[in-house]
């Protein structure tokens, strides 16, 4: 049976029915609801908002500021931080000039540096966890645990300035807050709670970071370092603000580079002949080639597959055609990526694995004005961090369970298993 064909045998007087359906499709089968949705109600009312499934409206969602606002997690994202940050606000006299900030600080000339930096984190985080695995007798560690969060964790540290907190810390703590900030759709009482004790913690946690740093103003030149030297009065960036912010770039940061080193390698080894092509590429001096194949891997998966957003004033979506609608003023909208990226209407043969498609189909980052703020480090960060495991042929996922993530109860996954040597399955 359908998925619409058992939700709509819900009676909408029993609004939670709907609801525990729905979330059970999006965690059991998300890529079949979305091509049912697309195909048979492209903008989907349900009692947690308004799903919109296909591309050009999807697009629509996210090009209209104006009308589609952060409002619906904004509150809760300011919350968890304890103060406003540039993901939480809106307007040309408040967003934008903060945008233009975090860009200065987060700055695209960055690029080479945080690529080489990842580069090298990566290299010997890979060299400890397999040297952990070997003198355990063990054929295989955790990409997750043992690699891709603290390859994260440690680039917060030496990229961002969270300088001197123990990089397990810094992602234990960001996921709480990220679940709660940002993977809560159906808005459960204790994953905000948690996620608000884990944001003044981090609060707490740089305080003392700012205080270190304002006693030796000649600190290194990370993100944390511009803001105390650049802040603008003007715009209210005291020691809390910038403390609320580098905070929140780490929220958006740290669980979404975890996982998509481990969700992009395994999109790869689910495709043998797709991985032996990528690794041939990242064998190449030039890594423009090799970027691609993650990209192309992480839109199959990406880490935010739908992102929310709150009607500020009544709009008609997708006017003129057949599934027009109108969204009154106050309505919580999703709009799907994941959805919008395999829309066959405008992607050709989405569901091919196909480096080197247009920018405009992967919407990985986002789009639109609340893209990724750090989507210049991200660029290299991701890529990077898969071409430096794949650079390893001894490390690739356990044979035969290639697709076997492990979520342990949350939103992101959590556990990856990978071999250490050529040896395993050969016994």
């Amino acid at each position: 049976m359908s998925f619409l064909a058992v939700y709509d045998a819900v009676p909408p007087t029993e609004p939670a029915r709907q609801l525990a359906v729905l979330r059970q499709q999006l965690a059991t089968d998300r890529p079949g609801l979305f091509r049912e949705l697309r195909s048979e109600r492209p903008v989907f009312s349900t009692p947690a908002g308004v799903f919109v499934t296909r591309y050009p409206d999807v697009m629509e969602v996210l090009s209209v500021p104006e009308v589609f606002t952060v409002g619906a997690y904004g509150p809760t994202l300011e919350a968890v931080l304890g103060a406003p940050h540039i993901l939480s606000r809106e307007g040309a006299d408040v967003h934008w000039l903060e945008r233009g900030y975090a860009q200065v600080v987060l700055a695209a000339e960055d690029a080479p540096r945080v690529r080489e930096l990842t580069a090298r984190i990566t290299g010997e985080v890979l060299d400890r966890a397999q040297a952990g695995a070997e003198e355990r007798g063990d054929k295989t560690f955790d990409l997750i645990q043992d690699c891709t969060a603290l390859v994260a964790a440690r680039l917060a540290v030496e990229y961002l300035g969270f300088t001197g907190i123990d990089p397990r810390e810094l992602h234990d703590l960001s996921r709480q807050a990220q679940w709660a900030a940002f993977a809560n759709p159906f808005q459960d009482p204790e994953v905000h709670a948690a996620g608000v004790a884990a944001g003044r913690a981090l609060h707490d946690l740089v305080a003392g970071v700012i205080e270190r740093r304002r006693a030796a103003p000649e600190g290194p030149d990370d993100v944390l370092g511009r803001m105390l030297r650049t802040a603008p009065a003007e715009l209210g960036y005291d020691d809390e603000r910038i403390n609320a912010n580098l905070v929140g770039f780490l929220i958006g940061y740290q669980q979404n580079t975890a996982q998509c080193g481990a969700t992009a390698l395994k999109e790869l080894a689910l495709r043998p002949e797709v991985l032996a092509a990528a690794e041939r590429a990242a064998a190449d001096p030039d890594p423009a080639a090799f970027d691609e194949y993650v990209w192309e891997a992480l839109r199959f998966h990406p880490f935010v597959p739908y992102t929310p957003r709150l009607t500020v004033r009544e709009h008609v979506l997708a006017a003129g055609t057949p599934r027009e609608t109108v969204l009154p003023a106050g309505s919580v909208v999703h709009a799907c990526l994941a959805s919008a990226m395999f829309d066959e209407e405008v992607v050709p043969e989405p569901d091919t694995f196909r480096p080197g498609r247009p920018a405009q189909h992967n919407l990985v980052l986002g789009r639109g004005a609340h893209d990724c703020v750090g989507k210049y480090a991200a660029r290299v960060i991701l890529p990077e961090l898969v071409r430096q495991v794949l650079l390893r042929p001894e490390v690739r996922p356990l044979p035969g369970e290639e697709n076997a993530l492990d979520y342990a109860g949350t939103p992101y996954p959590q556990h990856y298993r990978v071999t250490v040597g050529q040896t395993v399955g050969k016994d």
